[in-house]
C-alpha cells in the first residue's frame, strides 16, 4: 500500500512539471507576441492559406523596400502576395493604362501629374497621394570643385549659373527619362532660377546647362568622372558609395532649397473600386507605415517623408538638410527639364510674328542696339534650337505694311529643313524697323487664324507676336472686343493654338491679356533687354503659358 501511495505521489510530480512548461512556453509565447519586434511576431504567426496577390508598379529605387516585406506580408494578419513590376520614369504612367495593377509608387509626385481623372484615385481615397519615404539629392563633387559652389553661395542657384555661366564646370545627372533622380535634379536647377528671375531666365539656363551636362551611364551612379565635375545624385544612392569612390568626395545640399524624392502612394480607382483588393491596399498601406516599414525603407537608404537620415550614415559623412524642400515640380516644369535636355522634345509648329513699327528702332534701354535688332537675335535662336521635323514660320506687322493688311508673311510655315531654315535665317538678318504704327489686332487675328488652318497634330502649336507698343495709328482696323468675339469663333479644341504676345515695356494691355485666355494665350512682359532673347528661348523649348 505504501508502495503504490509512493508511485502515485511521482506521477503527480511529473504531471505538475510537464504542465509548469506548457504554461512556460505558453507565457513565453504570449510574451513574444507583445514585446518582440514586428518581424519576429510574423515569423511565429501562422502562414496565410488564402493570401490576397497585389499587382504593385514601382521604381527600382523602391522594389528592395518591398522585397524586404515579403515575409511579413505572407503571414499573420496582412495575408498578401506581392506581384511586383518595375517600370521607371516617364515608361510608367502610359503601362498603368493598360496593366492589371492595383497600386502604383513612383518615385516622385510629379509623375503622377499628367495622369487621366479616372486612372488613379482621388486624393484621400484609400491613402491616394500619401508620401510614403524621401530621398534628398546632394551636389557631390571632388574638393576645390565644392568649396568653389560654397563660395558662390552654396545655393542651387548659384550652382545653375556657374554650370550655365562658363565657369568651366561640368554636370552628370541620371537619365531623367529613366527616373525621378535625374528628372527631380534638373527641376531644381531650373526652379532655382526660375524663382529668383522668372521662367524665361530658368529656360535660358536649363538650356546652357545641358551644353555641359552628360547623362551617367545606365545602371550607375551618377559620381563626378574629374575635376570641375558635379555630380547630383539622390541619398539612397550615395550612402552605399560613402566607404568607397566617393571617400574622396565631397556632398553639398543647396542652401536655398532641398531637392527631394517624394516615393508616393497611387492606388488605381479600378482597384478601389472593388472591397477586396481596397481591403487589401489599406493592409499593404498601413504595413508600410508601420515601425517594420519604416525599417525597411531605411534599409533601402530611404527616409521616412519626416525623419531622419537612414541608419548605417556615419554622423558629418552627409549634411545636414537645413533649407526647405521645393515644391511639388509643375507640369509645365517637367516639360521644360526634358526639353532642355533632350532637343527632339522641342518639336513645335510655331508662327513668330515680329513688330516693325518705327518705335522698334530705338535701342532697347541700357543698351546702343535697336530692340529690332534683339528680336532678330531671338529669332534666330528659335531656328537653331527646334529640331529639324519642327516648323516654323515668320511674319512681319505695321500699319498697313501690305495694303489692305497690316502684315506680311515673309517665310510660309514650313518643316525645318535646310533650305527652309536658310531662309529663315536670310528674312531675319532683314528685319528692321519702318515707318508705320502697331496694326496688332488684324495682325494677331490674321496669324491665329493661318496657325489654326496650318495645324499640326502631335506637337505644340503655336503664335507668337513680339510688339513694343499697343493697337494704334490703324484706322479701320478691329476694336479688342472684335478681336475677342472673333479668337473665339476660330478656337477649336480638336485644333489647339495658342496665342501669346510678348509685350516689351510697361505699357498697359488694355484687357489683351483676358481676350487671349480663350486660347490658353497670354500677354508676357518683357522688361529688360537681356530678357528679349530670353522669351524666344523659351518659346522653342518650353511653349509660352
Amino acid at each position: 500500500m505504501g508502495r503504490h501511495t509512493t508511485g502515485t505521489r511521482k506521477r503527480g510530480v511529473g504531471a505538475r512539471v510537464v504542465l509548469a512548461l506548457i504554461l512556460v512556453i505558453v507565457a513565453a509565447s504570449a510574451l513574444v507576441a507583445i514585446l518582440a519586434p514586428d518581424s519576429v511576431r510574423q515569423a511565429v504567426a501562422a502562414p496565410c492559406s488564402d493570401a490576397t496577390t497585389l499587382h504593385v508598379v514601382t521604381t527600382s529605387s523602391f522594389k528592395p523596400v518591398l522585397d524586404d516585406l515579403r515575409p511579413t506580408l505572407t503571414r499573420g494578419k496582412y495575408c498578401l502576395r506581392l506581384d511586383v513590376k518595375v517600370v521607371n520614369g516617364r515608361s510608367a504612367l502610359p503601362s498603368l493604362a493598360v496593366s492589371s495593377a492595383d497600386v502604383w509608387i513612383p518615385d516622385d509626385t510629379a509623375w503622377a501629374m499628367r495622369a487621366g481623372e479616372d486612372l488613379l484615385a482621388p486624393s484621400g481615397e484609400s491613402g491616394a497621394h500619401a508620401v510614403l519615404a524621401t530621398s534628398p539629392i546632394y551636389q557631390v563633387a571632388d574638393r576645390e570643385t565644392a568649396q568653389r559652389i560654397t563660395a558662390a553661395g552654396g545655393t542651387w542657384a548659384s550652382l545653375a549659373a556657374m554650370l550655365a555661366g562658363g565657369a568651366g564646370m561640368r554636370l552628370v545627372v541620371p537619365d531623367p527619362d529613366e527616373s525621378g533622380d535625374g528628372m527631380v535634379a534638373l527641376a531644381a536647377l531650373g526652379d532655382a532660377v526660375w524663382l529668383r528671375k522668372g521662367m524665361d531666365s530658368a529656360t535660358v539656363a536649363s538650356v546652357a546647362i545641358r551644353q555641359v551636362g552628360r547623362d551617367a551611364p545606365e545602371d550607375t551612379v551618377a559620381l563626378p568622372g574629374g575635376a570641375s565635375e558635379v555630380g547630383l545624385v539622390p541619398e539612397y544612392a550615395l550612402i552605399p558609395k560613402l566607404k568607397t569612390t566617393a571617400a574622396q568626395l565631397d556632398a553639398l545640399t543647396g542652401s536655398d532649397r532641398t531637392a527631394m524624392l517624394r516615393f508616393t502612394w497611387y492606388p488605381l480607382s479600378a482597384a478601389v473600386a472593388k472591397p477586396d483588393r481596397k481591403a487589401a491596399l489599406g493592409r499593404l498601406l498601413d504595413l508600410l507605415k508601420s515601425s517594420r516599414g519604416k525599417k525597411a525603407m531605411g534599409a533601402a537608404g530611404l527616409r521616412a517623408p519626416d525623419g531622419g537620415a537612414p541608419p548605417g550614415v556615419a554622423p558629418g559623412r552627409l549634411p545636414k538638410l537645413t533649407a526647405p524642400p521645393f515644391a511639388v515640380i509643375k507640369p509645365h516644369h517637367v516639360d521644360h527639364v526634358f526639353a532642355a535636355w533632350y532637343p527632339a522634345e522641342r518639336k513645335a509648329n510655331l508662327l513668330v510674328v515680329v513688330d516693325v513699327s518705327g518705335s522698334m528702332g530705338a535701342a532697347a534701354p541700357g543698351t546702343k542696339t535697336p530692340l529690332i535688332k534683339l528680336v532678330a537675335g531671338g529669332v534666330a535662336s528659335v531656328a537653331s534650337l527646334l529640331p529639324p521635323d519642327s516648323r516654323l514660320g515668320l511674319w512681319e506687322f505695321g500699319s498697313k505694311l501690305d495694303p489692305p493688311r497690316d502684315y506680311r508673311p515673309l517665310v510660309p510655315s514650313a518643316q525645318l529643313n535646310g533650305p527652309h531654315r536658310a531662309a529663315l535665317m536670310t528674312a531675319v538678318g532683314k528685319l528692321a524697323a519702318l515707318k508705320t504704327g502697331t496694326g496688332l489686332y488684324d495682325t494677331m487675328l490674321a496669324a491665329y487664324g493661318s496657325a489654326v488652318a496650318s495645324y499640326q497634330p502631335g506637337m505644340p502649336n503655336q503664335v507668337l507676336v513680339f510688339t513694343d507698343g499697343v493697337n494704334e495709328f490703324d484706322p479701320g482696323g478691329i476694336t479688342l472686343a472684335q478681336l475677342g468675339a472673333q479668337l473665339r469663333g476660330l478656337y477649336d479644341e480638336r485644333r489647339p493654338v495658342t496665342l501669346t504676345v510678348a509685350a516689351f515695356g510697361a505699357k498697359s494691355d488694355g484687357g489683351l491679356g483676358k481676350v487671349l485666355k480663350v486660347t490658353n494665350g497670354s500677354v508676357v512682359r518683357v522688361d529688360s533687354a537681356a530678357k528679349v532673347g530670353a522669351v524666344f528661348v523659351h518659346a522653342a523649348v518650353g511653349g509660352l503659358r
